[in-house]
């Protein structure tokens, strides 16, 4: 596993490099550390990181600019923020798939955080029986972007293609136990991963696809997506 740390802070880059080695030693996880000090440093190398950890205050370029341009090179990297300046929290709220930590860092947090990004990371690939097609495909779960349920089908929505599943919503449920994976709707289970906007009635995936977010879910998505966005 690959990942990326960008501060200008010499202490800082050494402490998290810390957690991370500690982390690697007691879990049995390989992984490899690359650190930087400028944004464009990072920007310029051709390696595709799992996970990029970053400051928010940095010259030149700051780290919430900085993780929407490693997220045009790789929609699937992972971003965690540590910053001593909760008043970003908000911004960073519309970046999906970000963990956002408080400095000093909280050392347990830090690596439920990290244990909860390897869960993600994990490329779990899910065999499914198309209902049309008599036939059986296997499909990454971090692909999907979203389910839906219409007309007692069941359609599942990637980047490539649409599939129509005879599975039902529960089904889904249970097999995508991931926290990126949530209901907005009693007929829906979208990936918070794909998540572009999102305001309190409605999201939008992928800049393309909008899904209402019923009222009885309002709460429950929305402190969801907050413990999503924090690691917790």
């Amino acid at each position: 596993m690959k990942i990326a740390i960008c501060d200008d802070e010499a202490c800082f880059v050494e402490n998290v490099k810390k957690h991370l080695s500690f982390y690697s030693n007691e879990k049995g996880v390989n992984i490899e550390v690359h650190a930087f000090c400028t944004p464009n440093d990072l920007i310029k190398t051709n390696e595709n990181y799992h996970i990029a950890i970053l400051d928010v205050e940095m010259p030149d370029m700051n780290g919430l600019e900085l993780g929407k341009k490693l997220r045009e090179k790789n929609r699937h990297i992972i971003l965690m923020y540590i910053t001593a300046h909760t008043k970003y929290l908000d911004d960073a709220l519309n970046l999906n798939a970000t963990r956002f930590f408080e400095k000093p860092v909280d050392s347990k947090r830090f690596y439920l955080g990290l244990d909860e990004a390897i869960k993600r990371i994990d490329e779990t690939v899910i065999d499914i029986y198309l209902r049309d097609e008599d036939s059986v495909v296997n499909i990454a779960a971090e692909d999907i972007i979203y389910i839906e349920i219409s007309n007692r089908k069941t359609k599942m929505v990637t980047e490539n293609k649409v599939y129509e599943s005879a599975h039902s919503i529960k089904f889904w449920e249970e097999k995508l136990i991931s926290s990126i994976f949530v209901k907005p709707h009693k007929s829906y289970l979208i990936n918070f991963k794909y998540l572009t906007k999102y305001e309190r009635n409605v999201i939008e995936l992928n800049n393309k696809f909008k899904i209402g977010i019923s009222r009885s879910y309002q709460t429950s998505f929305y402190k969801k997506f907050i413990s999503y966005m924090e690691g917790k």
